[in-house]
Parts: C-alpha cells; structure tokens; sequence
C-alpha cells in the first residue's frame, strides 16, 4: 500500500472514533474508495428491512443523487450477487457479464464500464457471517482496469464500513434504552408528586429555551444536563426512607425532612454515569440567589447555571398549578429578581411568558 493510500486509512479509522452519524462516515468511506482505487463514482448499499433488496445509502459520482432512490433485488446483478456469495467481484468489462443488465444505467443516466463490489460483513452470534451490505467503485481511470490491489483495498474499507454500522446501531441501542429509563424515573417522580403530571417535560422545556437564549448549543454537555437536570431535579422524592420519614412527621418537621430530597436526589444521579453532571442541578435548585436557600446557601453565580434556570422554570409551574395566571406571574417574578432568582434568567422567562401564550 503506498503512503498516501495508507494516510487515507488512518484518516478513516480517525474518523470512526470522532463521530457516530453513520451518514457521515459511509460518505466519508465511500470518497474514500473512490480516491484510493481511482474510480469515477463510489457507492455504498445496504440490505433492506425486507431482507430482499439493497439499497443505496451512499452514492458519489456526477449521478450519485439519482440512484438513491432505486433499489436492487438480493441475487440480481452484480451487487446483489456479492450479497448472496459473499464474495468481492471484480468486472472489469460489464459488457461481457451477463449479470449486469443496465437497468440501474438506464435509471441513473450513468454510463458503467466496470465495477469491482466487496461485500459488507458482520459476525453474529447467531448466523455467524451475515452480509448487511455491499460497497462498490465504478469505472476505473486507468485502462488496466481493477486489480487485487483495489480489491484488498475496497474489502479493508467493506470492514471499516461494518465497524460504522456496527457502533452506529450500539450508539443507538443506548440513546433508545437511555430515553426509556429516563421516561420511567420521570413518571415513577409523577406518582410521588401527583401534582406535577406533565409539569416535568413542560418545565424542561422552557429550560432548554432558556439555555439556547443564554447561547448554549444543544448538542453541548452544559445543555444537556440542563435538560436532563430539570426533568429529574425532584427524583430525591423516590427514596423510600425519605417517603417513609415525610408520611410520619408533623407540618413543622416535614418541611425540613423536604428539604433532604436534593441532597438525596444529587447522591442518585451521582452513582450514575450518564447522569453525574446534572448532580450539582439537582442539589442547588433551591438556593436563592441572595445566598437565603439551601442546602449551601450558595450565592449569586456560585450557584450553577442549571440549578438557577430550575429554580425559576419551577417556580412558575407552582404559581400555575395554583391558578396563577401570566399578569401576576410576571410581577411575582419582579418582586424575587435579584433576591431568590438570577435578574437576567427572569428577564428571559418574562420573555417567554410575554410572547408565547402556551405557558
């Protein structure tokens, strides 16, 4: 393999750790095989859900947009013989194969000379190798056509292709599983606090518009635990001795057993990976902003950023399970900026009230 062949592998494999958008990988691996092997277009397929068809994920070439909405029967042509034969094919003449019908040519208006297809291999646990997909280059530029070389460097990418995948659907699994807990605990909270069914995903959602007005990306991690902070800031109140301390007090002392529920709440998230970075949301959004809250008495902008967004977006949600409506908010709002909430986070929210009739 020449040096600049191999600086574009190492360049992929870089790229597989940088990122898990599956799109933007396969596109990546399909220029890729379109450069080293010198060929007029690339293009990545995979199997269908049906099991009975390939279809174009990828496609680069003068007409790679055309193709993306054709589909090829597993077993016909060239490609889908790959799948069934698990085995690179290199064509050097397409004219002399009779495999290759032109239907795709015909369709595309690309004009095939050669092909050379690896297929797309996973190893499961059950079916042992399973083909998921073929990757092709198209057209050799030089008149000596396809050759061992391209073919060995094409199944190299067919590997790195299947690692794309792969991760891609792991990342996935997890995002599926991670949103799922994430339902379960807010609604196992809604049981604990009858009174704030569908409060937790409207606050969260103010939050988060908050968070993009004080120029916080969504993909960022501050975002995200702003977002994960507020949907769990009361899970504390699912900890059984804390339910079972607060059923047995009076009026007096149940007041101050409530207040444990966001040191108990932070100890939760803390235990949990994904999680830990709403930890300091959940145990300050109680703290005032004039340094009066608990359970710190943290002051001004040692208080975290999450944690004060909450303590205003929750506040606004008792006021309107009490029937307060926007007009007095808006001057209930007032009367603590500077005090118990942070002034610029209540400007934003008096925006927001003022200008969107859904809250």
């Amino acid at each position: 393999m020449s040096i600049n062949k191999f600086e574009e592998f190492f360049e992929i494999v870089k790229n597989l750790s940088s990122t898990l958008d599956l799109d933007t990988l396969l596109k990546r691996i399909g220029d890729a095989a379109e450069r080293i092997t010198n060929s007029e277009a690339s293009s990545i397929m995979l199997v269908d859900e049906d099991k009975q068809h390939l279809y174009f994920k990828t496609a680069t070439g003068e007409k790679g947009t055309a193709v993306k909405k054709i589909k090829i029967k597993i077993g016909e042509g060239i490609a889908g013989s790959v799948v069934l034969t698990k085995k690179s094919e290199i064509v050097n003449d397409v004219t002399k194969d009779p495999r290759f019908t032109g239907k795709i040519d015909q369709q595309s208006g690309f004009k095939t000379r050669s092909i050379l297809a690896a297929p797309i291999i996973i190893n499961t646990a059950d079916n042992g190798e399973e083909v998921i997909g073929v990757i092709e280059v198209l057209n050799k530029r030089e008149s000596t056509g396809f050759n061992e070389e391209d073919k060995k460097l094409l199944e190299s990418l067919a590997g790195l292709a299947s690692v794309s995948i792969l991760n891609a659907k792991f990342s996935e699994n997890q995002r599926n599983f991670f949103t799922n807990i994430i339902e379960l605990l807010v609604s196992a909270i809604e049981t604990v606090r009858p009174k704030y069914i569908g409060k937790y995903w409207k606050m969260t959602q103010m939050a988060t518009i908050v968070a993009k007005m004080l120029g916080l990306q969504p993909r960022s991690e501050e975002y995200k635990s702003i977002y994960f902070g507020t949907l769990l800031h009361d899970i504390g109140y699912l900890s059984p001795k804390l339910k079972l301390e607060l059923e047995n007090a009076d009026i007096i002392e149940r007041a101050k057993i409530e207040q444990s529920h966001v040191i108990i709440g932070s100890e939760i998230v803390n235990k949990i990976n994904l999680l830990k970075n709403t930890s300091p949301i959940i145990k300050h959004h109680h703290e005032n902003y004039d340094g009066s809250g608990y359970p710190n008495g943290l002051k001004g902008e040692d208080i975290p950023l999450g944690a004060r967004i909450v303590a205003v977006v929750e506040y606004i949600e008792e006021l309107k399970i009490s029937g307060i409506k926007n007009e007095q908010i808006l001057q209930f709002l007032d009367q603590h900026k500077g005090t118990r909430f942070d002034p610029k986070i209540v400007d934003i929210v008096k925006g927001i009230l003022i200008s969107d009739t859904t809250y």
